[in-house]
């Protein structure tokens, strides 16, 4: 399609330019011999990229309009600027690469379908790399409209690192856990666990150890098909007799799972009635002109919203009125944008509900919803002070001075149903604060009014939904995240059933005990040492994989822990809870809030972040959010359990 639309003429090559403005005259001028229009076209340029910057950062910047003039189709020219020209990028580098699109009101079809096929050619860092060392117009036109057809290896080579990934992984298994043995006295003796110095176990340690990276690697290359992945691990383990059909079932957690799934469902039924949005919209609407305190109250919101409705509830609402605030006030929404995920990262350790990982823990923890406000919520709530207070003093000069306020609520809400959305949604909260103490009086087991409270609830909305309750299961439960949730949790706990994080768990205690920490404080320190050791891995690794798979793997390394006897091990489950939430911040693709605010922002913009945008900032929320975390935490570690 761009062949049709550019030609060998209109490749500008100069070695720099001082504005883009000049840029725009320019190509223009290239213009002039087919048409008499430049100034009109330089004119509709500036007003359009007065609007909202047309970088897309890494140095490309693709500048258009709509112009009045007649045009035969529409014209694409590119100019590639050897020493750069500063352009009003969100990721501050000068561009050197320009495509410069214009077309009449009758092209619009053809107009956005050019500029779509653009950005995909821009997209291609290796295309980029030869447009920028190309010697010559020629060969700059050439690299932009020639086809690139990839070899075998390059169209197959993550496919290929997964594999030897594999391989590697196996055969390091075959080499460690031979030696990596357990003591054959003590705790370890006690407890049966002596049985995995030996084979058969030795042997399935390195397949599931293989396996279960396999599917990690695969989920984080091939996010799409991370169902399959999951699905394949399990299959793989019961092919090769490393667990039976009865253990898959046991291992996958069905109550963790019914309790994510009917609060799914639940929290959507809320967001449908508009329940959150009216709530933060009112509280807003009385806020003054001050852009920072508009800010601050969004973050406070996603914070305390993220921890009672989760991550993704959180930030659909919340950065859905700041993108209106962009609107009005035309500015960018990446400071909100960044600052509200941030907020909702921290927040969704919050509290028992707030994140998948919290409701995992809690079952394999036996934690209570009053645990998670004695330990999660205090250390979360001065996270998340902390993180207002950096964030204004980042984003705040990218703020207006004087915020227009004018927040309209496109929401038809039903009066009866906000009503009866507070009644449902105070009600399962209160049960499950309380469920503890309900178990007990009503001698039911650990965890029955944990699950029963919102299955409860929502039977109770489908029936006063009649018609429409089909439709809340059908599209309100997430079941693509479901599936992968149960395969995942049956992987991860296979780990357990054949050793590894037995292993594991005593190999990270030698290494705790070299650690100066644990000779000053005994073994109290050792604890402290591997609180340490678990929120910082947890934390940076989560910010490059979904923080699920590696909570469920490191879940069983705690259990070992806790199981052998190590002083104060539970607070241990609150280092693992708060490295899986808080690394979310560290990159992109940190946690599900991160993504789907992400969509709303380049659905909004039309443009895209790029790693290095996020990066920077990233790593400051995190690295000072763990690091108040582990203060705290190692201050109340001689009165955890």
């Amino acid at each position: 399609m761009l062949q049709k639309y550019f030609r060998p003429e209109f490749v500008i090559d100069l070695e720099e330019a001082d504005s883009p403005e000049t840029v725009f005259k320019i190509a223009a001028s290239r213009i002039v011999p087919l048409n008499s229009v430049s100034e009109q076209i330089v004119r509709h340029l500036v007003i359009r990229e007065q609007s909202g910057s047309t970088s897309l950062g890494d140095g490309v910047a693709i500048p258009h309009a709509i112009i009045p003039e007649a045009l035969p189709a529409p014209l694409a020219i590119f100019i590639r600027v050897r020493k750069g020209i500063k352009w009003n990028a969100e990721d501050t580098k000068p561009v050197q690469l320009i495509f410069i699109v214009i077309a009449t009101e009758q092209h619009r079809n053809e107009y956005l379908q050019l500029l779509g096929e653009i950005a995909r050619v821009f997209h291609d860092y290796h295309r980029r790399r030869q447009i920028l060392k190309a010697r010559n117009p020629e060969e700059i036109f050439r690299f932009l409209t020639a086809e690139v057809k990839p070899g075998i290896f390059q169209r197959y080579r993550t496919l290929l690192f997964l594999l030897l990934a594999i391989l590697g992984t196996y055969f390091l298994g075959r080499a460690f856990f031979p030696v990596l043995e357990l003591p054959a006295t003590g705790v370890y003796e006690k407890l049966g666990l002596l049985k995995f110095n030996s084979e058969p176990w030795v042997s399935r340690q390195s397949l599931t150890t293989a396996i279960f990276v396999g599917m990690i690697l695969g989920t984080l290359f091939f996010w799409r098909f991370r169902v399959a992945l999951a699905a394949m691990s399990i299959a793989l383990l019961l092919f090769l007799k490393v667990m039976n059909v009865e253990l898959a079932v046991e291992y996958m957690s069905i109550p963790t799972v019914i309790f994510i799934m009917a609060m799914m469902a639940l929290i959507k039924w809320l967001e449908n009635i508009g329940f959150f949005r009216i709530i933060v919209t009112a509280v807003a609407r009385r806020i003054g002109n001050s852009s920072g305190l508009m800010l601050a109250v969004l973050m406070l919101f996603s914070t305390i919203l993220s921890g009672f409705a989760g991550e993704v509830s959180g930030i659909l609402v919340t950065f859905g009125l700041a993108l209106e605030l962009a609107r009005q006030n035309r500015t960018s929404p990446f400071p909100y944008l960044l600052a509200l995920v941030f907020a909702t990262n921290v927040g969704s350790a919050l509290t028992l509900v707030g994140n998948p990982i919290g409701v995992y823990i809690a079952f394999a923890g036996g934690l209570t919803f009053e645990d998670f406000l004695r330990w999660a919520t205090p250390v979360s709530l001065v996270a998340c002070a902390v993180t207002i207070i950096i964030c204004l003093s980042l984003f705040r000069r990218h703020l207006p001075a004087q915020q227009q306020m004018k927040i309209s609520d496109t929401l038809q809400v039903k009066p009866s149903e906000l009503r009866l959305g507070w009644i449902v949604f105070v009600a399962v909260i209160i049960f499950i604060i309380l469920h503890a103490r309900l178990e007990h009086w009503l001698n039911l087991k650990e965890g029955t009014v944990l699950v029963a409270t919102p299955i409860a609830a929502l039977a109770f909305v489908i029936f006063v939904m009649q018609e429409r309750g089909k439709m809340l299961i059908e599209r309100g439960i997430d079941w693509w995240t479901i599936l992968f949730f149960m395969f995942l949790f049956a992987n991860a706990a296979c780990l357990e059933h054949t050793g590894v994080t037995t292993k594991l768990g005593y190999f990270l205690l030698r290494i705790a005990q070299k650690l100066p920490f644990t000779q000053w404080l005994g073994q109290s320190g050792l604890t402290g040492s591997s609180l340490i050791l678990l929120l910082w891995f947890s934390g940076i690794t989560s910010g490059f994989v979904d923080n699920m798979p590696i909570v469920a793997a490191l879940v069983p390394i705690v259990k070992t822990l806790v199981q052998i006897g190590l002083p104060h091990s539970k607070i241990l489950w609150w280092s693992l809870l708060i490295g899986g939430c808080y690394g979310g911040n560290l990159t992109m693709i940190g946690s599900s809030a991160n993504l789907v605010a992400i969509g709303a922002y380049e659905k909004y913009t039309g443009r895209s972040i790029n790693f290095g945008q996020w990066i920077g900032t990233g790593i400051v929320i995190t690295v000072i959010t763990l690091l108040i975390a582990t203060i705290i935490l190692l201050i109340q570690l001689p009165f955890a359990p």
